[in-house]
């Protein structure tokens, strides 16, 4: 295996169907815990433990994505470089839809729409990852 990770299409038509279905349902799983953390972000003040569960639900929003990217044929750290990237986008994109009233719904949508380089394009995503990752740590 390369050391970086990889990307391998799913050979039969039920597992790439499966393998897309637990993707989406990871993306939404992590615009919900991201709306979550954002909501923990507000009582940080008052709460002590706040700060920490929003680590821990970080951390479970990164795990979840990486285990989306695995299940339709993604490896190694770029499966985790993609899943980082996507969990830091959706984050910051939290906080510009702070305020409003489908805050919740509009991560979702903004989610599923990140994804679907992933699910269109598997391959391309891959080898930019892999370019981004070999330019920033050659050797």
């Amino acid at each position: 295996m390369d050391a970086l990770g990889g990307y391998h299409e799913l050979e039969q038509a039920p597992a790439r169907l499966l393998g897309a279905a637990v993707f989406v349902g990871m993306l939404c799983l992590t615009a919900v815990l991201e709306r979550l953390q954002f909501r923990l972000r507000a009582t940080e003040g008052s709460r002590w433990w706040a700060s920490n569960g929003r680590d821990v639900v970080n951390a479970f929003a990164l795990a979840a994505m990486s285990v989306g990217l695995r299940v339709i044929g993604f490896t190694g750290p770029i499966a985790l470089s993609i899943a980082a990237t996507l969990v830091l986008i959706l984050s910051a994109i939290q906080t510009s839809l702070e305020r409003h009233a489908w805050a919740g719904v509009l991560n979702v949508a903004v989610a599923l729409a990140l994804g679907a380089p992933v699910m269109v394009a598997p391959r391309a995503v891959h080898g930019l990852f892999r370019a981004a990752v070999e330019h920033l740590f050659p050797g």
